[in-house]
């Protein structure tokens, strides 16, 4: 009965919208000259907010248990335009049936993969109630929505996989102007490296990495690493957690390798702003992304 209700709901919202999803989100409002990436501590799990210069909204994943709701309206958020599920586990999708009660997102982007709960079950059927558009990401080309000047390019699904949910997680590249951030769920290594070796120009030289699985072991590599070549990595994990994240191999190849590293079990919400070039974190100075001649920096890079 699960598995009739799942395809049902699946096949209703995409059917109608896959193909109907405009490239483009509208702006409204006054438009600010900085965009915001917000790694928000939802404990063990995963959430993150995007904000574009023009006030348009995305929010992939919602960590899981409620408590991001109460987080996205101490951020004054009263609406969003796209939320999305990186994949089907709870860590991931808990929060957002009352995200998506509370909001009343335009689109949810997810995948069709089989693996599935009750939970997950009750969520669609909200997605449903809500009358919220369901768009899912392409199997041989990438998906492009653009919240305004805010690019999210939704990487190609490799085809699913029935015995591991985390290589079945979506994968986005956020851009604005030359500065872009990588999120990829729960990707493990065939996941990564099937996009490693059929697209690798979307995961070419980004600003910054959330590093996959929490900070896990199978959830980077070397090779990862250096096609990516972040000047910051981001773990989104609980503190204490019982699955040890993030791993000692992570930490020490990321050392290896010099490349800074933040945390939410010790820093809280982690919140990056950009104007495109430059970028910060917290209180920081902004890094320069670029030199005048448009080549990258090297300077400011923590090699």
């Amino acid at each position: 009965m699960r598995r009739r209700l799942f395809g049902f709901l699946v096949a209703v919202a995409v059917a109608t919208a896959t193909s109907l999803v405009p490239s483009q989100l509208s702006a409204r409002g006054p438009v600010a000259k900085t965009a915001t990436i917000e790694f928000i501590d939802v404990g063990q799990g995963d959430a993150v907010l995007i904000r574009s210069p023009e006030g348009k909204t995305a929010l992939i994943d919602a960590g899981p248990s409620n408590s991001v709701v109460a987080s996205l309206k101490a951020m004054g958020l009263k609406s969003l335009d796209l939320v999305a599920v990186s994949h089907h586990h709870s860590d991931h999708y808990g929060g957002m049936k009352e995200v998506v009660k509370n909001f009343h997102p335009k689109y949810y982007l997810a995948t069709n993969s089989k693996h599935t709960t009750s939970s997950y079950l009750k969520l669609l059927q909200v997605v449903k109630d809500e009358n919220v558009q369901a768009v899912q990401p392409l199997p041989n080309k990438p998906r492009r929505i653009e919240l305004g000047s805010v690019v999210l390019t939704i990487f190609p699904q490799p085809p699913l996989n029935d015995d591991e949910e985390n290589d079945n997680s979506i994968g986005i590249r956020v851009g604005y102007g030359d500065f872009s951030i990588i999120l990829t769920g729960d990707s493990e290594e065939n996941e990564r490296e099937w996009w490693m070796k059929h697209y690798p120009d979307l995961l070419r030289d980004a600003t910054i990495l959330k590093l996959a699985h929490h900070g896990s072991r199978n959830g980077t590599d070397t090779a990862w690493l250096e096609l990516i070549d972040p000047e910051l990595t981001v773990a989104s994990l609980g503190k204490g957690n019982s699955y040890g994240h993030p791993h000692s191999e992570t930490l020490s190849l990321l050392k290896k390798q010099r490349v800074p590293f933040k945390r939410t079990d010790q820093e809280g919400s982690i919140k990056i702003t950009t104007d495109g070039k430059r970028w910060r974190q917290s209180r920081e100075e902004l890094v320069r992304r670029t030199d005048d001649s448009g080549s990258k920096a090297t300077a400011s890079r923590k090699r």
